[in-house]
């Protein structure tokens, strides 16, 4: 819990704004409420301080504007896949080969979408993926099918995203595989 309250310290000096952080029984209520479970990194964070700076999500916030908005940040990344298939014929080499009709192709894409770990917003277009008990997921940048690594887990991620570390750091790291998502990889 330790390096959570440091980078929660380290993000504070950046201004980026925190509010106290969520209990047990409220983390689990947001998680109903959305239909999602936060991957332990993103609990762990969650229960020190929540952040809530523009461009990160006020989980704790049930105004319904503010529930919407967080409902609309989940569908995004699917949405975008679709949008790219429908739009800019984009395709995975790991699919085979491409239907030629778009709906057979849409409904191959939906499977393994649905199969795959979900994918919970943290800053903007950063996501993280759903993975049980498991801890060192990495954080990817997705919009629509131009998705990449961008942290090896949360701290590095937030350390990235805030300045405190280069980017090209990423460069040799070896990041977990994340079914589907890593299969996109730009």
């Amino acid at each position: 819990m330790v390096q959570y309250q440091e980078i929660v310290l380290k993000l504070k000096s950046k201004e980026v704004l925190f509010d106290r952080g969520m209990s047990l029984t409220e983390i689990e209520e947001t998680e109903k409420l959305y239909d999602i479970s936060f991957p332990v990194e993103l609990k762990c964070l969650y229960s020190v301080g929540l952040p809530v700076s523009k461009s990160f999500y006020n989980w704790r916030n049930t105004s319904k504007e503010n529930v919407q908005r967080i409902k609309d940040i989940l569908n995004m990344p699917i949405r975008g896949l679709i949008s790219d298939l429908e739009i800019n014929n984009f395709w995975c080499d790991d699919w085979g080969e491409k239907p030629t009709d778009i709906r057979d192709a849409k409904s191959i894409l939906l499977e393994r979408y649905n199969k795959a770990p979900q994918m919970l917003p943290i800053y903007a277009h950063r996501y993280m993926p759903f993975i049980p008990n498991e801890t060192d997921i990495p954080v990817f940048s997705i919009m629509q099918s131009d998705i990449i690594y961008y942290g090896v887990n949360l701290i590095s991620y937030l350390e990235i995203e805030f300045g405190f570390r280069q980017y090209n750091e990423l460069a040799q790291a070896n990041f977990r595989h994340v079914d589907f998502w890593s299969d996109l990889l730009y």
